[in-house]
């Protein structure tokens, strides 16, 4: 097992340094990092240090770059010294493509944690950014089975959060400064600015859910850990190459690493004694099963649990004693539409023959698949109702 994790002291280095597993440690800049607290000398130390105790140092520029943002970087990153890293990592394709362009050897990191889901979307983004492109760091929304499928298909190899916080909600404005004494809530003198707070609402039962506020923006966590160092098996079996542990939230002062030791032994030995002892309450909620889509059987019409051959049309409009507009569902002759059924699963035959017209106004016998035709109206026609040949009752 390959473990890595964020750093922000020399202490964190040098606790990294002693874990055999730990072969990574993860950079965070306060001008291209969401939760960056370091500026760029910090920045050039800690990577110096970690590459002196034989650790890669992985500089991670994960903001979004709106054109705006961009040109305000672009003059700024032709001043920093790619050459103190080992890969960058990065979340906007754009990014990417200027590492690629200004940086070709540089090996690149892509963050596909967030709205790339399907492995159609990720072999692309392995032939776009070849030969460049050494990781993908993968959603914890994939189920287990895809996330093994993805580690053994996939032609680079796979990073996964092992623990941390998840990310419910992000926002590039700013919902915390503006309500926070400056005295209280934000950052020391020189440091990057940020806000800390605790939100609740009556929509989420009042949960306390951890608010943080970067230059860069406004982030909501779920009030419980992301945590799967109990279940990697069957991940590590498939090709999983990199597990990352995220205890910035567990760490104090200076440091982002805080026991990452203790829990990387734990892992090995006793990772179920691991949870038990987790400092927050842990939750995998997509590891076995993603269930957002386990409700769309109950929101679709019963009545297409029928559709079959003797399925002709649906109705996408229909105005009350004038016309309806439907769409056929196979080629038919308009003389073969003699039953309705309603989304409600009545169904009843039609008391005369339908008259079929072209969009244009001319008579129709005949529809093509996906034809729109327009229709005499008929009683009880409403939208998402089939026009069948037979009456299954």
């Amino acid at each position: 097992m390959n473990v890595s994790t964020f750093v922000t002291s020399l202490d964190d280095i040098m606790r990294c340094a002693e874990i055999p597993q730990l072969h990574e440690v993860l950079l965070e800049p306060a001008i291209l990092a969401r939760e960056g607290r370091l500026s760029k000398e910090q920045v050039y130390e800690l990577a110096d240090a970690a590459r002196t105790q034989g650790l890669r140092p992985v500089l991670v520029w994960d903001i979004l770059l709106p054109e705006r943002v961009w040109g305000e970087l672009s003059s700024v990153l032709e001043a920093w010294d790619w050459s103190l890293f080992d890969a960058v990592r990065v979340n906007d394709i754009g990014a990417a493509q200027w590492l690629m362009t200004f940086h070709p050897k540089l090996p690149l990191q892509l963050n596909v944690e967030t709205g790339n889901h399907n492995k159609g979307a990720l072999l692309g983004w392995c032939e776009i950014f070849s030969p460049s492109l050494e990781r993908l760091i993968l959603s914890i929304e994939l189920p287990e089975d895809k996330l093994m499928e993805y580690c053994r298909e996939l032609p680079v190899p796979c990073e996964l959060l092992g623990a941390g916080r998840i990310l419910l909600f992000y926002s590039p404005r700013s919902l915390l400064a503006q309500h926070l004494s400056p005295e209280g809530s934000g950052a020391s003198k020189g440091e990057a600015p940020r806000w800390e707070a605790v939100s609740a609402s009556e929509n989420s039962n009042f949960k306390p859910m951890p608010v943080v506020e970067t230059m860069h923006g406004t982030f909501l966590f779920l009030d419980k850990d992301q945590f799967i160092l109990d279940r990697l098996s069957s991940l590590l079996k498939a090709g999983l190459f990199m597990v990352r542990l995220d205890l910035r939230h567990l760490s104090h002062g200076s440091d982002s690493a805080q026991n990452v030791d203790t829990i990387v032994e734990c892992t090995l030995s006793n990772p179920a004694m691991l949870r038990k002892e987790w400092p927050r309450p842990t939750r995998a909620p997509f590891f076995r099963t993603n269930n957002t889509t386990g409700q769309f059987s109950r929101m679709k019409a019963s009545h297409h649990a029928y559709r079959d051959v003797h399925t002709l049309a649906e109705i996408l409009f229909s105005e009350k004693r004038q016309y309806m507009v439907v769409v056929a569902l196979r080629p038919f002759k308009t003389s073969e539409v003699r039953a309705m059924m309603l989304p409600s699963g009545e169904e009843f035959l039609l008391p005369e023959p339908l008259v079929f017209q072209t969009l244009d106004g001319a008579p129709c016998e005949s529809a093509a698949t996906e034809q729109i035709l327009v229709v005499a109206w008929t009683k009880k026609a409403c939208s998402g109702a089939f026009l069948r040949s037979e009456n299954l009752g």
